[in-house]
């Protein structure tokens, strides 16, 4: 499996010099520390999913900009093999999400494959939107897990689905006492 953390380092400070962007002006556009900014540069820090929404926002690319290949690599593939899949591991060491496809950013949904350790979550600390228009699909595989989309809080379990605008704040946490399995499904994609 490729570590998608592996590919931001250097994708972040390039697209920040290509923008012409200082360390400071970026981390003020995503609403964080400019030591922040210098660690994800060196590979030494990880951003949590929300982060990477907002430095692509603050950057104006999409986030798969942040995590694709510049030779383009991932276009034209319509099949990928379990082993090839891209990685993601969040901050808190107990999500482990994966792309389930090659050329995100040519398609027009976008199927990620979540692992969530009991206490796992999104983000602890502010919940999630999409850009407007998106919408958003989960199917738990296995599990419990507890989604909030805007006030409102959900709990979810094996065989459950959501599907909502994407554009709401929402978050999730496995409240089990297992390990959850959970797809989700988003268009346009934003990974």
């Amino acid at each position: 499996m490729m570590k998608m953390e592996n590919k931001i380092p250097g994708r972040l400070k390039q697209l920040r010099n290509r923008k012409k962007l200082t360390l400071q002006q970026l981390a003020q556009k995503a609403g964080c520390t400019k030591s922040y900014i210098s660690q994800l540069e060196k590979g030494t820090g990880s951003p949590s999913v929300s982060m990477l929404g907002r430095l692509a926002e603050a950057l104006e690319i999409p986030v798969a900009d942040l995590i694709r290949d510049e030779d383009g690599e991932d276009r034209g593939n319509w099949h990928l093999r379990k082993a090839d899949r891209r990685t993601i591991n969040y901050p808190d060491g107990k999500v482990t999400s994966q792309l389930l496809t090659k050329g995100v950013f040519q398609k027009k949904m976008q199927p990620l494959l979540s692992v969530i350790e009991p206490g796992g979550m999104l983000n602890d600390s502010e919940k999630m939107s999409h850009p407007k228009g998106a919408e958003e699909f989960v199917l738990v595989l296995k599990g419990d897990i507890e989604f909030e989309i805007g006030s409102k809080i959900i709990f979810l379990q094996q065989g459950d689905t959501l599907y909502f605008d994407g554009d709401l704040p929402h978050r999730w946490m496995n409240v089990g006492k297992e390990t959850a399995e959970v797809l989700f499904v988003w268009t346009p994609p934003v990974w």
